[in-house]
């Protein structure tokens, strides 16, 4: 029966990590990176203005706090399950 649970949890957070890395991944594609440190050079080199894109900054700035937070669940899971 744990393991049964362990696999469904595993299951749902996956897929929130799948939608989560996907948003992230077109807010990037709309300034022409694959990386948030590559958002970050552009905008230190003045290429991209942070004021112009507060918004999807602060966007970023949640969805990495989530992933982060799915990927360390994840990591407790596949530990439980040991």
């Amino acid at each position: 029966m744990e393991k049964l649970i362990i696999k469904s949890m595993k299951k749902v957070f996956l897929e929130e990590l799948n939608e989560l890395e996907n948003e992230l991944n077109e807010i990037l594609k709309k300034y022409g990176v694959k990386t948030t440190d590559e958002l970050k050079n552009k905008i230190s080199s003045g290429e991209i203005k942070e004021e112009d894109i507060k918004e999807d900054l602060e966007k970023i700035n949640f969805l990495e706090k989530n992933i982060n937070r799915i990927m360390k669940c994840l990591r407790e899971i596949n530990v439980k399950s040991l």
